[in-house]
This record gives structure tokens, sequence and C-alpha cells, in this order.
């Protein structure tokens, strides 16, 4: 499609008899494939055969309201991953070795799993042996001369379209969401990598927001022929970053970030040299247009139809399933959530003291569906609260069927809790802790501070 390429640089490379690369002007006669070196479309067609196995399964992915991204078990995405996993799943057993159950290797979603390692080695050795094939069937006439153009294209919307969702989940909040109790209450060292990390996002909307606004400014210069070497240059400064935060965090969608760079990359790698010429030798290269090689031109009107349906529906899609997300957050909240400072606690009629050596409970940290207990001298019980939550009454369920009944009378800032719990009688009362006793919520932006 000749004008879903880009703008070239200002030659079309070529094998130097030395071996190493040249170009020649795109303004002079358009290049054929028997001009090409035998090198370049050898890597064209293997890359164009190798994204087009990894990107195009997880096309539907894309789409929230489908099932993608996690938004739901169940959906035409989860339904997808179905038909094209088990190839992956056989690759991770009988090649990598895989031996554990894979549970979410049916889910048609993008994570670290067994099926998306096999699923991208076979597509490896598919277009390894796809770009042979390609190359000795035209050995002597060669043709294809597309290939280079439809690989630019796949590799602009499918990262274009990968992202959005990303981006509109960042922006609104979906995949940070203001920190809660249980975050606020964890030590330090108490956090796994990733727990860490989600922390850090979550405590600074502003940073937040700029990583979404960043994610889809890629998104909208990758839609466009003259701004994608843009669009790939901001997209391997943002998502190079991204990519190593999920090394360095333990985030299960590693590959996948990986894979992001890397078809950035191959975007930026067609304008190098005139990148090389211009940040490096300080020269201004020539704006020239390359010529396309698709044999039709497509008309402007189903351009711009097809750009519009395939980035417009992506967007839709994450803005559908997530705004009702983001309104549903304060709702989903009751006034007893957050973290509570027991002052009083009673077992079997006995009141416990602190260090006495009975298990005494220090904090009870609520929130939606949840219930922490931060018991003396130094651990934590995680319990499920029952369903549906009543004000006057807390019910949950907690490890070796360890249950609690308490009856709930609130007075300010005040609770009083009487029931059972593991079938022994308690009694306790509690302060609520107001969110800007944490330092970290009352330590205010200075643009001077003098200590």
């Amino acid at each position: 499609m000749t004008t879903l390429t880009r703008s070239a640089s200002p030659g079309t490379l070529t094998l130097a008899p030395s071996g190493l690369h040249s170009f020649t002007d795109a303004h002079d006669a358009p290049v054929t494939a028997a001009q090409q070196s035998a090198v370049r479309r050898f890597a064209e067609r293997f890359a164009l055969i190798a994204f087009a196995l990894y990107h195009l399964p997880l096309f539907l992915n894309n789409y929230p309201t489908l099932g993608g991204g996690g938004m739901s078990d169940h959906g035409l995405a989860i339904s997808w991953g179905h038909v094209y996993a088990p190839v992956g799943v056989w690759v991770a057993r009988h090649v990598l070795h895989v031996t554990g159950p894979m549970p979410n290797a049916y889910q048609g979603d993008n994570g670290d799993t067994g099926e998306e390692y096999g699923r991208l080695l076979a597509a490896v050795v598919v277009a390894l042996i796809g770009a042979i094939v390609w190359l000795w069937a035209d050995r002597r006439r060669p043709r294809a001369t597309w290939a280079g153009d439809a690989l630019r294209v796949l590799l602009r919307y499918s990262v274009a379209l990968g992202l959005t969702s990303y981006a509109i989940a960042k922006i609104l909040p979906v995949q940070f969401p203001p920190l809660n109790a249980f975050s606020l209450e964890q030590r330090l060292g108490q956090l796994s990598p990733m727990a860490l990390l989600w922390s850090f996002m979550e405590y600074s909307r502003p940073y937040n927001f700029f990583a979404g606004a960043m994610e889809l400014a890629v998104v909208l210069l990758l839609s466009f022929r003259r701004t994608a070497l843009l669009g790939a240059l901001l997209c391997l400064v943002v998502m190079t970053n991204v990519a190593l935060l999920n090394y360095a965090y333990g985030v299960q969608v590693k590959l996948y970030a990986t894979v992001i760079v890397v078809s950035a990359a191959v975007l930026v790698f067609y304008d190098l040299r005139r990148l090389f010429d211009f940040f490096v030798k300080d020269e201004n290269p020539r704006s020239v247009r390359a010529r396309s090689h698709w044999p039709a031109r497509i008309p402007l009107w189903a351009r711009w139809t097809v750009k519009t349906v395939l980035v417009g529906s992506v967007l839709a899609s994450s803005l559908v399933a997530m705004i009702p997300a983001v309104r549903a957050q304060p709702a989903a909240s009751s006034s007893l959530d957050g973290a509570w400072v027991v002052t009083e606690f009673t077992t079997a009629g006995r009141p416990v003291a602190a260090n006495d050596g009975t298990p005494r409970w220090r904090r009870l940290i609520l929130a939606q569906g949840v219930v922490a207990i931060d018991l003396e001298p130094d651990s934590v019980m995680f319990c499920r609260r029952s369903t549906p939550e009543r004000v006057d009454h807390l019910t949950f369920a907690c490890r070796n069927d360890r249950k609690a009944e308490l009856q709930l009378t609130r007075s300010g800032n005040l609770v009083q809790l009487d029931g059972a719990f593991d079938g022994s009688p308690v009694k306790l009362t509690a302060r609520q802790l107001d969110r800007s006793s944490y330092p970290l919520l009352s330590r205010r932006f200075r643009w001077i501070d003098d200590r």
C-alpha cells in the first residue's frame, strides 16, 4: 500500500563490492528486485514472516472489550487463543521441555508463558525456511519488491495497536490505580519486585499519566507515514525503559516488550543512514519520498478508512472497557476500607496485652473483598471477606478454614468488633488511620527545599 509507507532514507540499501552497505539516491530510477542484494531480500522476507507470525495472532488481544489485555476471562480474544496456542504449547513441551501446567497458555494474551516462547521459536523457524524457499523460488527473476513496504506497515500498526490499551490504562488510570491501604501498610522487604514497581507507579499520578501520554504519542505518530520515523524513535526510548523495568522487576511481559523494542528498531534501521548523516556527520539529508513497490496505488479515502477503523476501534474498545472500571473504583470502596489500629483486644474473655505470647491483632486492614490482620509479634494473615458486604457485620475466611463473624459498631473514627474468630470469642476496639498520617502521602512537591 503506497501511502502506508513512510519517507525512506535518501538512499536505497544495496550491497557494495566490499561487502559493506551503501546507498544509492532514491530519486534515481526505482530500484528493482534484481538490484536489491540477496542479503536484503532474505532479511526482509524473514522479518516479514517472523513478525507476522508473532504479531498477528495477538491482534484480538488489543481489544479489552473482547477479553484482551487480561480485562476478562471470557471473550473472543480468549477463544481465539485456543486456536493458535496449541502450536506454541507443543513447542514448549517438546522443544523447550516445559513440564509445568501452563494455566495461562490458552488465554490469548502476551504474557511470559511457555506457549508464547514456543510460538516465537516456531515463528523464527518457519520464517527461516520460508525466506530460503522464497529467495530460491525467484532467484532467476527476483520479485516481491513490496516485502519491505509490507514489513514496515506490519510493524507500524502492530506496535501502535499493541500500545493503545496500555496507554489508555495508564492515563485513566486502570493499570496503576491510587495506592491502597494494603500497599501503604506493607513493609518494603515484604513486597515482591513487581509489587514494588507497581507501588512506585501508583504513587505518582503525574508520572503515570506522562508514561501513558508518551505511549499514546507513539501510537499516533506511527499511524502516519510522514511521522512514522519519529514514532519509531520515541518508541525505542519509551519501550526500552518499559522493557528494562520488566526485566529488573520481574514483570511477566518481558518478551512482548522486547519484541516491541525490536520492531521499532527495525523501523528505525530503514532510516539509519539519514539519522547517521544528521546526528553524527552534521549533514542535512535530502528529504526524498521513497518509491513504492506495491502493485497498485490505494486511494487516499481507502487508506484513511482502514487507518481510522484499525486504530479507532482499539482506542474505542479500551475506553469502553476501562472507563466503567474507573467510575466503579469510588463506589467499590466503603467507609470501612483502610487501615485500623487496634487499641484494645480481648480473646476468650481475657484482655491480651502486647508481647505476652498470645497472637494479638495489631492492625486491621480492610479493602473490597479482602481483610489483612497484622499480628504481633510480626506476621500478617490475609483473609477474604464474604459478599455481600455489610457496614454492620464483618465476615471473612482465612487459611486453614479459620473463619470470623463479627458484629460492628462505629462511632466516628472508632469501631468496635464483637464476635467469634476461629471458634473463640473476640472483642476489639480499633481507630481508623488517616491517610495523611503516612509520610509517603503527606510529603508534598516543593520547588525550593532548604533543609
